[in-house]
């Protein structure tokens, strides 16, 4: 009888700290990510994609809620500023820059939150405000002030990504993901991107 007693008193023990462990894990959160992000555009007729030629950081800043196996949040993404330049061939050329921020609602499913290590899947919602500049030169370097436009449109953006948590303590996590973007269109041109970020979350 004392061995039931104490194995049933054992059992009740373990369930209090696992529940205790489990709510833990819940509550508002707030997040820093950090990463790269590699656009290519298309145009809208449908022509094959074309990368811009250099990857650029990006970085973010996230409040949200979790509870049990799922998270939502709002974030803001910052990203650097894209510069290229394009030849004529006659001596001539333009300078051109792109640039994106975004503010997004995403969703998570962790499929294994009470686990030191568990895999992800989230998808996103939300607003980006481009910046599309070009400016055109001649031979002799002088700039043409009739060639220069600006586009700065704000589009509907989607998203999709997954990635990996390390749960550091019940509070404190540790991401790594990726994420594809729909950013709409600028200029005749559809706008994606691929992110690769790191990051970290901690419950309050």
């Amino acid at each position: 009888m004392k061995k039931l007693l104490l194995g049933a008193s054992a059992l009740v023990l373990g369930m209090t700290v696992a529940s205790a462990a489990n709510a833990d894990c819940n509550g508002i959160y707030l997040g820093v990510r950090g990463g790269i992000v590699d656009y290519n555009y298309s145009k809208s007729s449908g022509t094959r994609l074309k990368e811009l030629d250099k990857k650029k950081l990006m970085l973010a800043g996230a409040i949200g809620y979790r509870y049990n196996y799922w998270r939502t949040e709002l974030e803001y993404v910052w990203r650097d500023k894209n510069k290229w330049h394009k030849s004529t061939g006659t001596g001539g050329g333009s300078r051109l820059s792109f640039e994106s921020y975004s503010y997004m609602w995403n969703n998570y499913i962790d499929f294994a939150p009470y686990y030191w290590l568990s895999p992800y899947v989230g998808a996103g919602i939300g607003w980006t405000k481009m910046k599309f500049n070009s400016t055109s030169y001649n031979a002799f370097g002088e700039w043409d002030d009739n060639a220069w436009f600006n586009h700065t449109p704000t589009k509907f953006t989607w998203s999709l990504g997954g990635g990996l948590t390390v749960k550091v303590t019940n509070r404190f996590n540790v991401d790594a993901g990726y994420r594809y973007y729909d950013m709409g269109s600028i200029h005749k041109m559809d706008v994606h991107a691929h992110e690769i970020y790191g990051g970290v979350r901690y419950v309050f």
